[in-house]
């Protein structure tokens, strides 16, 4: 989807919309190289912030080893859209994501344990394009690690007894 210079900020919008639905539907059936295709195909250009971890995951290469990495840890991983917005060259995606913890994860060998985690997802796009250059993803970290590890169940409830 290619969008031109001349788009209304309305039209970019709506491209906007169509691209991170796509992305996400992607995501969601494990559809890889559709995932991929959503960024831009400028190989240097692309990237995915993961900001809990001060990470960044530089070009379409970095993309792809954050998206194996995850799929690892947490190969049946789903994703709830909660809210929306979007403004010319941004979107931005309130979530829910639940899966179990069947892969290590931040070195953390597999525990099985039902995850969900709140996380909010800030794409990035050219606005002369309309392409996506990044995901930027907000989430706590110790409430994914406190799930796998057994001291908090995935409804947000905290076992005091294993603190």
């Amino acid at each position: 989807m290619q969008a031109s210079p001349s788009l209304s900020s309305e039209a970019l919008i709506e491209l906007q919309r169509k691209t991170v639905a796509e992305h996400i539907r992607n995501e969601q059936i494990k559809d890889w190289p559709g995932v991929y295709r959503t960024f831009t195909p400028e190989e240097g250009d692309a990237y995915y912030d993961v900001v809990p971890f001060h990470a960044r995951f530089s070009s379409i290469q970095g993309v792809i080893g954050f998206y194996e990495t995850i799929n690892r840890g947490f190969p049946d991983f789903q994703i709830t859209v909660h809210s929306e917005q979007d403004v010319p060259g941004m979107s931005i995606r309130e979530v829910q994501i639940t899966g179990t913890h069947n892969g290590e994860y931040l070195g953390v060998a597999p525990t099985g344990r039902r995850v969900s985690v709140a996380l909010a997802a800030f794409y990035a796009f050219d606005k002369t394009t309309g392409q996506l250059n990044a995901e930027r993803i907000y989430f706590d970290n110790n409430t994914v690690l406190a799930q796998i590890q057994g001291q908090m169940s995935p409804d947000g409830v905290f076992d005091l007894s294993r603190m």
